[in-house]
């Protein structure tokens, strides 16, 4: 949380389900960042809801473990 507010990111990679913060308040620290960074949540508790609230929420990207090394480079291309 300290590198986001001293620091710019184009883009963040988070986990949803974490101690605090969870990816939810990251989310919500990097919204005050400038320029805004794209935002990538990833989870192994997700499903059409979180995905839907990610969403909405603004997320560049949701992805569900496993296999997330492969979906987040794909995305980065």
């Amino acid at each position: 949380m300290e590198a986001l507010r001293t620091e710019t990111f184009d883009i963040i990679i988070t986990d949803l389900v974490m101690p605090e913060p969870d990816g939810w308040q990251v989310l919500e620290m990097s919204r005050m960042s400038q320029p805004k960074p794209r935002v990538i949540i990833i989870t192994a508790h997700g499903g059409e809801e979180t995905e839907k609230t990610a969403k909405q929420k603004g997320v560049w990207a949701y992805v569900e473990k496993p296999y997330v090394f492969d979906k987040i480079k794909d995305l980065l291309k």
